[in-house]
């Protein structure tokens, strides 16, 4: 073949190198952005992730931009590395940027506003500038506390006790309630129906402070919160101390069995009843916590005072702090919450109030255990049955057998122990049995307030 030939060949491959380079270098793959939807921007500020991804020809530049009532204004830009010639780096092809949005930074008024995220490719398209990608995201920019304001007045309660308050808001929330020091007790809509009305059961823990902060707050969606003062008069109490020899007898029937169910050491007797005692009653009160915390009922199922078991006797004292031992040695303590109850063996036991079964099954110290939620916060507990007739998710009323008494659990005889939660707070039964207690303290927190 001759020379000519061959230089002809020469010039159509590279032509046709060129041809295909060139269309791959004018590839029409639009760089790929990913971020929040939405922004709702508070007093603290909001973290933007944005990421980018452009397998083609790669990132090439990143721009973010603010659209509000003063104007446009450019907040961040980005290069990333690759020529005109060659694209970007193949290791690069994915991009990860976050920018913090700080509202007194950006001196941003509240209202709306669009944050408009830009990137471009290494691509020839476009006059060579590259392929673009574009996002446009809502802004909200809100910088001011919910309103709230108070609808009960002064309010006396016991340490250990129960209280209701009544309050408006000023917009939707995304949280509200009372703040009992750092104890958080949501409210709920008002029984009256009334628009923006709450209402929130709140307890003054046995262990509170000796002047417990009580607040309303509510915090809205951009995290602002807006609250008030309670007005409420903390009438102290003195809990009673009791001490309790337990025998290794009873360490072996009873504590050891849900020492071994709970994986904690069962040799030595003191050892065993200190981590049944402690650390396994730890694990049940927080079992408790979260069932009874994952979808309270928002409305009020119980009516008047609660209905104590027919025919018991009360064999304890609220909060009493027990303080146990072996031996005429101290092995453990723990505050006993609730009563113990006496009736006759493997007597029927019934629901205080009507609610919604929201657990019933074994617990632990508590052995076969049934929580009843009341509506608004109220919960009862009943435990140490022998049997269960209820399942989760029953909803009954006030009277319905739950199941028969028993000594299941850390329990030395048959009885019934009842207790009484707000919010997930122990509070004295005493008070939920009293018709009197009930109508001044609850119910006339529970009425449409007067115009």
């Amino acid at each position: 073949m001759k020379r000519g030939a061959w230089g002809v060949i020469a010039v159509v491959i590279a032509l046709a190198g060129l041809g295909i380079f060139s269309v791959q270098r004018l590839e029409g793959s639009a760089p790929i952005l990913v971020t929040d939807e939405k922004v709702v921007l508070g007093p603290k500020g909001w973290n933007l992730i944005i990421d980018l991804e452009d397998h083609d020809s790669g990132p090439r530049s990143l721009q973010v931009r603010l659209l509000d009532q003063s104007g446009s204004r450019s907040l961040a830009e980005k290069s990333f590395p690759g020529g005109s010639l060659a694209g970007g780096d193949s290791e690069a092809s994915r991009q990860h940027f976050e920018l913090h949005l700080d509202p007194a930074d950006l001196r941003v008024p509240d209202g709306t506003a669009t944050l408009v995220i830009s990137a471009r490719d290494w691509s020839w398209r476009d006059g060579f500038a590259g392929n673009r990608s574009e996002l446009s995201i809502p802004v909200l920019v809100d910088t001011r506390p919910p309103q709230v304001a108070l609808v009960s007045g002064l309010t006396y309660i016991k340490r250990g006790g129960s209280a209701a308050a009544v309050y408006r808001l000023g917009e939707a929330t995304a949280q509200d309630g009372v703040r009992v020091d750092d104890i958080f007790y949501p409210g709920f809509p008002h029984p009256s129906g009334e628009e923006d009305l709450r209402v929130a059961l709140f307890a003054v823990p046995v262990e509170a402070s000796e002047q417990p902060s009580i607040r309303v707050v509510a915090v809205d969606s951009a995290g602002n919160e807006g609250q008030v003062r309670f007005p409420a008069r903390v009438q102290q109490r003195i809990f009673q101390q009791s001490e309790i020899e337990i025998g290794e007898p009873f360490v072996e029937r009873v504590a050891t069995p849900l020492a071994h169910t709970a994986g904690l050491p069962e040799g030595d007797p003191a050892e065993t009843f200190q981590g049944v005692n402690e650390i396994l009653r730890g694990r049940n009160e927080t079992t408790i916590r979260e069932e009874l915390a994952k979808a309270p009922l928002g409305d009020r199922r119980w009516t008047g005072a609660f209905r104590q078991l027919p025919g018991s006797a009360v064999m304890s004292r609220f909060a009493e702090l027990r303080n146990y031992s072996l031996a005429g040695q101290p092995v453990s303590q723990a505050r006993h919450y609730g009563f113990d109850l006496a009736s006759t063996a493997h007597a029927p036991i019934t629901a205080a109030a009507a609610g919604r079964v929201v657990f019933a099954e074994d617990l632990g110290i508590y052995g076969l255990c049934v929580l009843v939620d009341h509506g608004l916060g109220l919960s009862s507990l009943y435990a140490h049955l022998s049997e269960i007739d209820v399942e989760p998710g029953d909803d009954i009323e006030g009277g319905a057998i739950l199941g028969h008494s028993g000594a299941t659990g850390l329990a030395g005889g048959d009885h019934l122990h009842f207790a009484v939660l707000v919010g997930g707070t122990y509070v004295n039964p005493m008070e939920w049995w009293d018709p009197k207690w009930v109508r001044s303290h609850i119910d006339v927190r529970l009425k449409p307030p007067r115009s």
